[in-house]
């Protein structure tokens, strides 16, 4: 029994019906960026990364806003990135600031460098503040060929990562750093330890844990608060349990117990040595001229 004292399969009783659409593990298209904000399960494998995607969708928060979160693929498949946004505002400003983060999403499909993608999302952020809205949000890039992996988050809760070699959890809390376009803070929304920044490289079967923050302020069924240093403790009480397989039933216990509240999203990526297929290399050049496909879904 662990430290949570929690049963193999725990259920709770659930105010909100909540239908979830599995898609099964299948290897993710070059030049494609999925996501949105809707209640799923996915599975996908590229270069260098298996990723899981836990997404629940409060269909009676909308007015208020909620998460959302892309993920895309180079020409070529080597390129990762990933962003997971909290947007508090009306529904159409939800779905505006949505469009024009998923567009930026789009637009810098095959760059390794971030700084743009970065850039948008703070520019846009500033904007929405000054309307009265507040967002917070974490963008993420992994390149295969090196398994580096950059982060910039912006008021999201610092995401956590298992180191094999070490059997070690660990959070990553980054180094405070000016906003991407020149600006120090965002006025009125983000203090400078809120803009957080971090380069590092892992090795295969590493896991990286990207979650919002109503995942983070969620409770366990005894009560206690999510937060990254519980979840942390919680991780580490079955030391011989499978790393992986003990985040997706602690995952899993805490979407049950909280589900009638607000969008909730995590996003696990594991390393692994999938390569490039040779079939895609070949084609990335061409894939260059091409526009990339759109999968996401805003429901």
């Amino acid at each position: 029994m662990d430290g949570l004292n929690l049963p193999s399969h725990y259920h709770a009783n659930s105010l909100l019906e909540v239908e979830m659409q599995i898609t099964s593990s299948k290897r993710k298209k070059c030049l494609e960026v999925t996501g949105g904000r809707m209640t799923y399960q996915a599975n996908h494998e590229m270069p260098g990364l298996a990723m899981q995607i836990y997404s629940r969708q409060c269909r009676h928060c909308k007015q208020g806003g909620g998460e959302v979160h892309y993920v895309s693929s180079c020409a070529s498949g080597r390129i990762t990135r990933m962003m997971l946004a909290d947007i508090c505002g009306s529904e159409e400003t939800f779905r505006s600031l949505s469009c024009e983060m998923r567009n930026g999403m789009i637009r810098n499909i095959n760059s390794i460098r971030q700084d743009r993608v970065v850039s948008d999302v703070s520019k846009k952020f500033r904007e929405f503040a000054g309307q009265g809205g507040f967002g917070t949000a974490s963008v993420a890039t992994y390149f295969a060929p090196t398994r580096s992996f950059e982060m910039c988050n912006i008021g999201n809760p610092s995401p956590l990562v298992y180191r094999a070699r070490e059997r070690a959890w660990q959070v990553i809390h980054g180094d405070a750093q000016e906003s991407a376009d020149g600006n120090e803070t965002i006025d009125g929304v983000y203090g400078e330890d809120e803009y957080r920044h971090f380069k590092t490289e892992f090795e295969v079967d590493d896991l990286i844990v990207l979650y919002g923050n109503t995942f983070a302020q969620s409770a366990f069924p005894g009560g206690e608060t999510v937060g990254h240093s519980r979840l942390v403790e919680a991780l580490k009480d079955s030391p011989n349990a499978e790393p992986s397989s003990r985040l997706a039933h602690l995952i899993q216990i805490v979407q049950e117990k909280n589900l009638t509240d607000e969008d909730s999203t995590i996003i696990v990526c594991r390393v692994t040595k999938t390569p490039v297929r040779l079939r895609d290399n070949l084609l990335a050049p061409l894939r260059l001229f091409l526009r990339p496909s759109d999968e996401t879904v805003l429901t």
